[in-house]
């Protein structure tokens, strides 16, 4: 689920005064799309950025499921009263390294102004079941516009596994470890790369959301120079209610649950059931609106 994003270029004079910078904004990115925020706050470059990482991974003595049922069963055996199939399947740590493909949104406020007196980047990192699309998800709903209309540029990006990001083994090289890597990779990206209109960001600050705001205090931990802020959100410090979260998420194999966007990928990986399983977890009703 990605959200579209549209640019419009204006002719004659008008676009030779807009493409020079927009052209800057592009740089460093594969497939460059330009186009603007859900509620035209910002304007935004999709690509993709290679980002190499190496992380110690767990390496885990599970067989990725062959059917629907099998999936299920994985996760009743993981949460059943005194379960220690987590225990049971570490077998030992692997090296994984490699350049990884990520897809982001580069957003920065469209009013001229703002966007000469940008110094500050905000990398946008997500959750689990979900894409980076929800950061600008419609006009009124955009955490994106909100960030530009402040005056602050983002980057929100699919997770490796996630959206149009690489979708490596799902688990034995999706971990956390790995994402704790290429969240740091992204930073020094930003940090040391990445200019827009000829000139670097001065900070870097990391924003999390759910299981994002947990790859973040581990990318605080082991690189605490790599950010000048962060914003966590959607986070607790107990995994008391984890497996009801999970289990309500009603985990469901993506090339089962929906073969044409997701039939060739490996089934472990994992999606939402349904809008229900969604709602289960993040929405009370009737405090949210149902369009």
């Amino acid at each position: 689920m990605s959200s579209a994003v549209f640019f419009i270029f204006l002719g004659g004079f008008a676009a030779a005064a807009v493409l020079p910078s927009n052209a800057s904004l592009m740089q460093g990115f594969q497939g460059a799309k330009l186009g603007q925020s859900a509620g035209k706050q910002a304007v935004c470059v999709n690509g993709v950025l290679s980002v190499p990482a190496s992380a110690t991974n767990t390496i885990l003595t599970l067989s990725s499921p062959t059917t629907q049922y099998n999936a299920t069963e994985i996760f009743q055996e993981l949460f059943q009263a005194g379960s220690t199939s987590l225990q049971r399947a570490q077998g030992g740590t692997r090296t994984v390294q490699g350049i990884f493909s990520i897809n982001g949104n580069l957003c920065v406020p469209a009013d001229p102004a703002k966007r000469s007196a940008v110094k500050t980047l905000e990398i946008l990192t997500h959750g689990v079941g979900l894409e980076k699309s929800y950061w600008d998800i419609a006009p009124g709903y955009s955490y994106v516009d909100a960030a530009a209309a402040a005056g602050y540029a983002t980057f929100a990006y699919d997770r490796l596994g996630v959206g149009q990001s690489d979708h490596p083994d799902p688990i034995q090289v999706v971990q956390a470890a790995l994402e704790v890597e290429i969240l740091h990779g992204l930073a020094q990206i930003f940090r040391t790369n990445q200019k827009i209109d000829g000139h670097g960001f001065t900070n870097i600050v990391g924003v999390g959301h759910s299981f994002g705001s947990i790859l973040q205090v581990g990318a605080n931990s082991k690189y605490p120079k790599d950010f000048d802020g962060v914003v966590l959100t959607a986070f607790t410090n107990t995994l008391t209610n984890l497996p009801y979260t999970i289990l309500a998420n009603n985990p469901s194999v993506a090339a089962i649950n929906q073969p044409s966007r997701f039939g060739d990928l490996p089934y472990g990986y994992l999606v939402h059931n349904d809008a229900i399983a969604i709602q289960e977890v993040f929405f009370r009703y009737p405090y949210f609106d149902p369009a």
